[in-house]
């Protein structure tokens, strides 16, 4: 289709609304600010001079998706791969380099956070147009998150987002601003994001990357322990009821817990970690050992955690950062 045809009409069978192709519309102005972003040099990343406006303006083309059921710009953003060639890269050389937190290692979490968001697959397909979301399919989305997960696995990123994040935290109380929480928010929201993308079912017979989308989460919890991101998590939750400020993300981190130990039998979680499988060890033995660090009764989070999912509600879950209880970052 010429772009002179992008916005063409369907009335053949009704009166409606003109068929608009949001492809052949968004697609170049896209990937012109995704080729703005920088790109590698002699095996090194260098950045665009006007990169963190091109952050932004990737930002409000992600929100063009709130009212697209078949999620054009999600979609363009895949094909593009912007989030492993262009902003991990930017985060790996911007977060963490001082006391006060780079603008362009905050948007590029950002956009992760909406690029990672999950899917209600049920709401999705409810919202579908009758006439003209026929042929839409989600497997390319859900897939993408996985590859997402697998990305931001990369030796050296979840320790860089905690570098924004640890910033904001070591501010005195009357020296945080509402933008430190906001960034604090978006990153626990994040890490949420990376534990509710589920793992491809092992194969034996499966390819390589196959074996590598199967085996993710256990990846996750061992890097969010080295990245003292489970420290964080358990201070928040041992500390919510004493600080007003961890108080506000109580649900968040039970729901990051249950994420966690999702697909682990509950006689696991309180017997002798000695003597559980292999499999479960492995993911189970971060978490075990942050618990005897901080000194905090193991069987309290349990407890929580249950508590928690007796009274969870599935809601839905919205298509972008926005959403869902996400207050927009002030760029």
């Amino acid at each position: 289709m010429e772009k002179e045809d992008a916005l063409s009409a369907s009335e053949e069978d009704s009166g409606d609304e003109p068929y608009i192709d949001r492809r052949a519309i968004l697609d170049p102005p896209i990937r012109s600010v995704v080729d703005a972003l920088g790109g590698y040099e002699h095996g090194v990343y260098s950045m665009g001079d006007e990169c963190y406006g091109c952050l932004k303006d990737l930002k409000k083309y992600w929100r063009k998706d709130d009212t697209d059921d078949d999620r054009t710009v999600a979609r363009i953003f895949w094909d593009t791969r912007v989030l492993p060639n262009d902003l991990i890269p930017i985060l790996l050389q911007t977060a963490g380099q001082g006391h006060v937190e780079d603008k362009r290692a905050v948007a590029c979490a950002d956009l992760m956070t909406a690029m990672t968001w999950p899917i209600d697959l049920a709401e999705e397909l409810k919202e579908l147009d009758e006439q003209f979301d026929k042929g839409a399919d989600y497997t390319q989305l859900l897939l993408s998150h996985l590859h997402y997960k697998a990305a931001l696995l990369r030796p050296g990123v979840l320790k860089a987002l905690f570098g924004i994040v640890l910033p904001c935290l070591a501010r005195e109380g009357k020296e945080r601003k509402e933008r430190d929480v906001q960034i604090v928010n978006v990153v626990l929201h994040l890490v949420r994001n990376l534990a509710f993308i589920k793992d491809l079912p092992s194969n034996t017979y499966g390819s390589a990357d196959q074996a590598e989308l199967s085996s993710l989460q256990s990846r996750l919890i061992k890097g969010l322990s080295e990245s003292h991101f489970i420290d964080l998590l358990l201070t928040i939750a041992s500390s919510s009821a004493a600080d007003q400020l961890f108080n506000q993300w109580n649900s968040l981190v039970l729901e990051i817990f249950y994420l966690l130990f999702r697909g682990v039998k509950p006689v696991s979680l309180a017997s002798d970690q000695a003597k559980v499988s292999l499999l479960h060890a492995s993911r189970l033995r971060p978490i075990c050992e942050a618990h005897l660090r901080l000194s905090i009764p193991y069987n309290e989070l349990f407890l929580g955690v249950a508590s928690w999912l007796a009274g969870r509600r599935v809601e839905r879950m919205s298509r972008s950062l926005l959403h869902g209880g996400v207050e927009p970052l002030a760029m």
